[in-house]
């Protein structure tokens, strides 16, 4: 016999734990915001940091896949990932070249002479 298992659309799942992208606005990432979250027992809510960036995990735990091998459950893992809207309109463009100028800021400084 083979078994088959189709990849879910939101959860990867990793030992115990569970897994999932959370997409996220520009202001929510800016200013932080309480969100609704999926998991494998219900929605619930969760904070998104102010200043979060893309990359960032948030843990909720108890909130993954029930442990075989003891009590409780692992834990969901849940990584912010930033979205922008399909068309940037003026304001944005406007308010974005202003803070760049206004604040500069290289997000691969670190990277700088770290490749050979």
């Amino acid at each position: 016999m083979s078994v088959h298992i189709r990849p879910h659309p939101l959860f990867t799942r990793q030992g115990d734990d569970v897994q999932m992208d959370l997409p996220i606005g520009l202001d929510e990432a800016v200013l932080g915001a309480r969100v609704e979250v999926p998991t494998i027992h219900g929605r619930v809510r969760v904070t998104v940091p102010k200043g979060a960036s893309s990359g960032h995990t948030l843990r909720l735990r108890g909130k993954g896949i029930r442990r075989g091998h003891g009590p409780g459950h692992g834990d969901q893992l849940v990584r912010l990932r930033i979205v922008l809207p399909p068309e940037v309109d003026e304001d944005l463009t406007r308010f974005m070249e202003d803070w760049r100028t206004r604040h500069p800021f290289d997000p691969r400084a670190r990277m700088k002479g770290a490749a050979p």
